[in-house]
């Protein structure tokens, strides 16, 4: 007789799981605030350790409040290249793998917003077989965020899920945020179940 495993235990599996395959990326990005926002850097960080960060050229201002938060002005990507440019590099860095995003929603919003802006469509289909969502290279999309929150075990009576837990350990940066989601998924690894 199997027991099924708890949502804390679920999610210190995950990270074993995401940490023992070499196929896996985390992605993060900033932005110009938080509605309708576009992509001004972006930052990517590989199992196999490569790193990228850049800046982005928006086609809308970044508010003063995100600025105050990560630190990036209007500026600073006045010569960045446009979303639809970077893209193109940063598919070919996701190659087929994972894509790990920590509160992947508001990440896939922000790309989709960015390629719009530009006229370029995209979605992020789900896959019922995988269960999960798949990114543009085809590998499934992984929100970080879900699994810590299953982790950390608040539960939000209100909403009747658990509660969306700030990233510990991130910096604003785009890469340092990715490496602040990797921190935190061998924190869960390191765990023992309960």
């Amino acid at each position: 007789m199997t027991s099924e495993m708890s949502d804390i235990e679920k999610s210190i599996e995950w990270s074993r799981t995401i940490l023992k395959d070499d196929k896996w990326c985390i992605l993060d990005t900033e932005t110009t605030g938080l509605n309708n926002a576009e992509i001004i850097q972006i930052g990517i960080l590989t199992s196999s350790g490569e790193e990228y960060q850049t800046l982005v050229k928006p086609t809308i201002a970044i508010s003063e409040t995100a600025s105050g938060i990560h630190g990036i002005h209007n500026d600073d990507v006045v010569q960045a290249l446009p979303f639809e440019q970077v893209f193109l590099d940063v598919w070919k860095l996701l190659s087929d793998r994972d894509v790990i995003i920590y509160n992947a929603e508001f990440d896939l919003k922000v790309i989709r917003n960015s390629l719009k802006a530009r006229g370029i469509q995209v979605a992020f289909p789900t896959s019922d077989r995988r269960n999960c969502r798949i990114f543009v290279n085809g590998g499934s999309i992984h929100c970080a965020m879900h699994y810590y929150s299953q982790y950390v075990g608040e539960w939000n009576e209100y909403y009747g899920n658990y509660k969306w837990q700030k990233l510990p350990g991130g910096d604003h940066s785009a890469l340092g945020d990715c490496k602040a989601t990797l921190e935190v998924i061998k924190q869960m690894s390191d765990s023992l179940p309960v």
